[in-house]
């Protein structure tokens, strides 16, 4: 009897713990959406003041990825410190080896951001896209290129925060449907 009790008890734990884990998935795919909005407002805060120091304080471009891949990478943490790293891996590849065009180098650093980095294929391709013009351009074509990528992001950026809440609750709800689905069928 007691030998039935327990097995009894462990099938229960064991669909208790499916059930938690289906819920689980459901509120990590829910916070996938809110770190690729925040990842792009960091962007376009970042590629701001890449313009500024550009445009306004006449930096090469390496040095103004340097400004802004360490001011922005302060007091980071996570995914959110990927941005000024890869700024920082940039300007450094820039000065290493000068002979390599600034597409080249910033291509094959977007490529090296983490396979979980929260940005979808768009995001990247609009990322990268951002390079072809930026390294051997002239000022106002580099503003064209930085204010073209900045619009491309508001552009995401407002379809995130239009869908953010539903999709949210979308993730949520089915994580916790599929959870006591689960229970209920199993138990």
């Amino acid at each position: 009897m007691d030998r039935e009790k327990g097995s009894g008890l462990m099938r229960y734990l064991g669909l208790l713990a499916m059930a938690i884990g289906c819920i689980g998935i459901g509120f990590l795919a829910a916070d996938g959406w809110k770190e690729r909005l925040e990842i792009l407002k960091l962007l376009r805060q970042m590629i701001y003041h890449l313009k500024g120091r550009i445009l306004y304080a006449n930096e090469t471009l390496p040095e103004a990825l340097g400004e802004v891949g360490s001011r922005f990478e302060e007091g980071r943490t996570g995914m959110l410190l990927e941005p000024g790293k890869l700024f920082l891996r940039v300007k450094e590849r820039m000065e290493q080896d000068r002979s390599l065009p600034f597409f080249v180098v910033w291509k094959e650093e977007i490529e090296k951001l983490p396979a979980d980095f929260p940005m979808d294929k768009a995001d990247r391709q609009a990322l990268v896209a951002l390079g072809e013009n930026l390294g051997y351009a002239d000022r106002e074509m580099q503003e064209r290129t930085l204010l073209f990528y900045l619009e491309q992001t508001d552009d995401s950026i407002r379809y995130l925060k239009k869908e953010l809440e539903g999709r949210m609750k979308l993730y949520r709800s089915l994580g916790m449907a599929a959870g006591l689905f689960l229970l209920v069928v199993l138990a």
